[in-house]
This record gives structure tokens, C-alpha cells and sequence, in this order.
């Protein structure tokens, strides 16, 4: 920062023995000064020029409100994506894994309190913040120059700044983001897209009952959407331990009528169908959904094992003896070379796996990196779905993945470590995240 001309006057005589002019400013120095200081006001004038216009200019315009805004941007990326899936650019479980990024984006800005309506704008404010500004800003430029002068302050705002904006990454965020997002749609209950996230959002946290609100107050704005109703009937099911009688049928069969084609109504009337014992219609639904999804797509193995089910209904699985023949136990823990890797809040995932249901897993355990090493105990009760229980598959594969994404697939940098082979009823499996996914 250039220094401060000296207080002595301009031609004062310092009391030296030479009797040279020590107070007064060079020439060729002053002419430096003098350029700074008009340089400085050339670019104050330039920065005024860009403020005070558009102050003094009276806009009829009113901006777009940010929660419109997210909404419409949303559903431009969810038309985009399903476009993309029908140009079989995409797949449908990337397609599900970018759903559940937009939908986890729009909750967070959901989330956030609405803004209240400001203050009504009159003619004569722009022209008074305007005739302010002219005034105020080269004043405070001018006293900031003289008297702050301190690149130092720079610094500790930017420490400062850093500090307060580490991230929380825990599991309590998800919670808070729903919490929040509920007592916002309570003073603003015409938001379908809100009751939309929040629906999925108590799934996620298998909160079905509250689930089966939420879709009710979304279908009540928004009525005759096949995904709504499909959705619904998802819910109302996973609410009612997997019985998808009554309204939940009836929600299938609407959804069914206004979109025959629709894949998550045609695999529940499948499993409605098998339910009922009409093997028959099952698996014609459940052929109709499997033509519609991309060979090799983790929903389209899901698809597969429902109707290798039905050529083996002869066969229920056998009753077993006692509980502890029907779940896996033992201890997870992370490799001693890896533990710098990770952090106290990443998420633990212990899966279980059967060599009919490919990538997709039939058990999962969440836990915490701090919780480790720490005792697992996987059972019917941990079942992804409660048509495909784990007591089902006589030998498993029991895998680990630490996550800092929190998320079931799997990324890059997470660790992992299974053990396979691993039957039905064993204990003391020895289970060690020791690898790293690249």
C-alpha cells in the first residue's frame, strides 16, 4: 500500500546542520501522489457510474422468488434426465442415483426459511440511496485509506470465514434439512413440489406413516400423476409390513390407467398380484416391466429375481428352527493402514448379498466410523425388501463399505472388504474394511 505524504508542510526547512529541505516532496514524487489520487477517483467515479443508474432508474420488474426458481430448475433437470433415459444416454440406475441428487439439492433449498416481503419500494428512494452513495462511499474510501491501511484485517476475515464454514457432515443433517422443510410447508401448504421431497425424505428415514401424509397432501394438489399414486402405494405399503390391498391397490390401478407403461406401478401390481396367489398376472406384469427397463440395470435383476420366484412356488422357504439360524453375526472393524483415511462421521454400511439378486443387497446395517470395531447382527429385520428377507438365501456375501458420501453405491475413495461364502446362521464372521474403491 503506497505510504502517507508527511504532515510537515510543503517548503518547511527541518532544523539540519546542512540546511537542506527535508519536508517537502520531490517533484517527480509528487507527481506519483498526485497520479494515485486521481486514479483512485477516476475509478470511485467508475464504480459510481455502475451503482447509481439502475438506483435511479424505477423497475416495474419484479425478481423471480427463489423457491419458484428451484422448483422450475428442478424440473427442467428431471425432464432432462428422463429424456436422456429414453435416448438410452443414460440408465436407469444412474438415472435413480442423479433423482436422488436433484432431490436431496431441492431439500436443502427447500429447507430454507422463505423470505419475508420487503419493504415497498417508493420513487424518491433510488434517487436518495443514489445522492447517498455518491456521497458515502468516497468518504469511506478516503477514511478507510487514511486511517485502516491493514492488509493484515484481509487475512483474519478469510481465517475467520473458514473457520465458520466447516461442514457438519453427520447423519443429524438429513433431520434437521426435514424438520425444517415440514414447519415451512405449514404456513406455505401449496407447495406440491415441497410435500413431494418431504414424502421421500421420510422414506429415506423409513418414516413410512409420515411418508403416506405427505404423498396424501402432494395427490390433493397435484391429482392424476402416475409417479405420485406409484409412489403412494409404495409408502402405504412399506407403512402396512408389505400389504398392498385396498387403498394401496386402488392407487395402483389409477396409476396403471393414466400410464400403462408406468414401471414402478407395474412391478408393485406384480407383487399385489403375487400376494394374492394370481401367479398368472404377476408375471405378466412383472415381463412387461422387465421389457421396459436396460439389460443389466440393478432394477431390472430386481425384476429377474421376482420371476425366478415364480417358477418355484413350490418351494417357500423352509421354517427355521430357531432365530438365531436366521441372521449372520460378527465384528466389523477398518484396517489399521487405513484408519487415517477416515473421519469419525463417515457412514458404515454391512451388507448382505445373494448371488440371485446380483449388486443389489437384501440386508443393510448403517452405523458410524466411530462405532467401530463394533459388533453386527444381521437379520430379516434389516431387509431391503420385505418380499425378499435374507432367511431366504441358504449362503451369503457380507460386505463392508465406509463412505464419507453417506451414500449406498459406491464412490471412489470409499473403503471396502467382504467375505463371501458366508452361510446362514454362522457367527463370528471377521468382517475388515482393507481396500480402497478407485
Amino acid at each position: 500500500m503506497a505510504h502517507r505524504v508527511a504532515a510537515q508542510p510543503v517548503g518547511a526547512r527541518a532544523p539540519d546542520a546542512g540546511g537542506t529541505r527535508t519536508g517537502s516532496v520531490a517533484p517527480g514524487r509528487g507527481r506519483a501522489v498526485t497520479g494515485l489520487w486521481l486514479a483512485a477517483v477516476a475509478l470511485l467515479v467508475l464504480a459510481l457510474l455502475f451503482v447509481v443508474p439502475p438506483l435511479l432508474r424505477a423497475s416495474a420488474a419484479r425478481p423471480l422468488a427463489q423457491a419458484e426458481l428451484a422448483r422450475r430448475l428442478h424440473a427442467d433437470q428431471l425432464a432432462q434426465l428422463e429424456r436422456d433415459l429414453q435416448s438410452d444416454a443414460l440408465s436407469a440406475h444412474d438415472r435413480a442415483q442423479a433423482i436422488d441428487e436433484l432431490q436431496r439439492q431441492l431439500l436443502d433449498d427447500a429447507s430454507q426459511p422463505a423470505p419475508r416481503p420487503g419493504l415497498a419500494i417508493r420513487p424518491w428512494m433510488g434517487a436518495g440511496v443514489a445522492g447517498l452513495l455518491s456521497i458515502v462511499v468516497p468518504a469511506a474510501a478516503l477514511l478507510l485509506y487514511l486511517e485502516v491501511g491493514n492488509p493484515k484485517a484481509v487475512a483474519t476475515q478469510t481465517l475467520a470465514a473458514q473457520r465458520t464454514g466447516t461442514h457438519e457432515g453427520d447423519g443429524n443433517e438429513v433431520e434437521s434439512m426435514v424438520s425444517r422443510l415440514a414447519m415451512r410447508l405449514r404456513a406455505q401448504p401449496d407447495d406440491v413440489e415441497g410435500w413431494i421431497v418431504l414424502a421421500r425424505s421420510y422414506e429415506f428415514l423409513r418414516r413410512y406413516d409420515d411418508a403416506v401424509v405427505a404423498y396424501q397432501k402432494a395427490m390433493a394438489l397435484a391429482p392424476d400423476q402416475p409417479q405420485l399414486l406409484a409412489d403412494y402405494a409404495d409408502a402405504l405399503g412399506s407403512a402396512r409390513d408389505g400389504d398392498l390391498t385396498g387403498p394401496a391397490q386402488a392407487a395402483i390401478d389409477a396409476a396403471l390407467a393414466l400410464d400403462a407403461d408406468h414401471p414402478k406401478a407395474l412391478a408393485l401390481a406384480g407383487m399385489a398380484a403375487f400376494k394374492r396367489g394370481d401367479l398368472s398376472l404377476a408375471r405378466q406384469h412383472w415381463e412387461h416391466v422387465r421389457s421396459l427397463l436396460p439389460p443389466g440395470s440393478e432394477a431390472a435383476m430386481k425384476v429377474d429375481a421376482d420371476l425366478a420366484r415364480l417358477n418355484r412356488p413350490e418351494t417357500p422357504t423352509q421354517p427355521i428352527a430357531n432365530a438365531s439360524s436366521k441372521r449372520v453375526e460378527g465384528t466389523v472393524s477398518i484396517a489399521a493402514s487405513l484408519r487415517d483415511k477416515v473421519l469419525p462421521q463417515d457412514t458404515v454400511f454391512v451388507l448382505a448379498k445373494a448371488s440371485a439378486t446380483g449388486r443389489m443387497p437384501v440386508a443393510v446395517l448403517r452405523l458410524q466410523a466411530k462405532d467401530l470395531p463394533a459388533r453386527f447382527v444381521l437379520d430379516d429385520s434389516l431387509a431391503m425388501s420385505p418380499e425378499l428377507p435374507m432367511s431366504r438365501f441358504a449362503s451369503l456375501t457380507i460386505e463392508v463399505r465406509v463412505t464419507r458420501s453417506g451414500q449406498a453405491a459406491p464412490q471412489p475413495g470409499d473403503l471396502t472388504g467382504s467375505v463371501a461364502e458366508v452361510a446362514l446362521g454362522q457367527e463370528g464372521v471377521a468382517l475388515l474394511a482393507d481396500q480402497v474403491i478407485r
